[in-house]
């Protein structure tokens, strides 16, 4: 319950800012290059007027305009669904990340020194010849002790026969 709260306020947060970052851009954009202006109510009028006096696409610069009013609330989706799947967390972390492989490459590569990692854990580590010759040695004490237990009853049974 409580991951699909925070499910939904992620979502809410990440739409409300990508909202304001996409209506900034696509307004800039729209203006920079055809002088309209998105959130104006008469640039809207304008062309509303033009397609009820019967006006046509003739040039490509009509053709790009024309779609990207098509494709404005496509793109809101898409950049929506995109920053809502980011991780965050890397996003934050991303410099201190940056930061320190840099200096791992600097400072660490075609370096002449040897790295050890977990030096604690191979104190006791036997070799493989260690660990070969104790299985054979476990391998080897229980068939003693079935040959001296068929030892011992086979010398009983003589010494009872001899007795008798």
């Amino acid at each position: 319950m409580i991951k699909k709260i925070f499910k939904f306020l992620k979502a809410l947060v990440v739409g409300a800012i990508w909202t304001v970052i996409f209506a900034y851009l696509a307004e800039t954009t729209m203006i920079y290059f055809w002088s309209f202006d998105i959130l104006n109510m008469r640039d809207w009028q304008i062309i509303n007027t033009f397609w009820e006096s019967g006006g046509s696409i003739k040039t490509g610069k009509d053709y790009l305009f024309v779609a990207m009013l098509l494709l404005l609330i496509p793109l809101w989706i898409c950049g929506w669904r995109f920053f809502y799947h980011l991780d965050f967390i890397k996003l934050l972390l991303f410099p201190f990340t940056w930061y320190n492989n840099r200096m791992i490459k600097k400072y660490g590569d075609n370096t002449p020194r040897i790295i050890l990692k977990n030096m604690g854990a191979s104190k006791n580590k036997p070799n493989m010849e260690e660990i070969i010759e104790k299985r054979l040695k476990e391998s080897v004490k229980p068939h003693e002790k079935e040959t001296g237990k068929i030892r011992r009853s086979l010398q009983e049974k003589i010494t009872s026969s001899e007795q008798q």
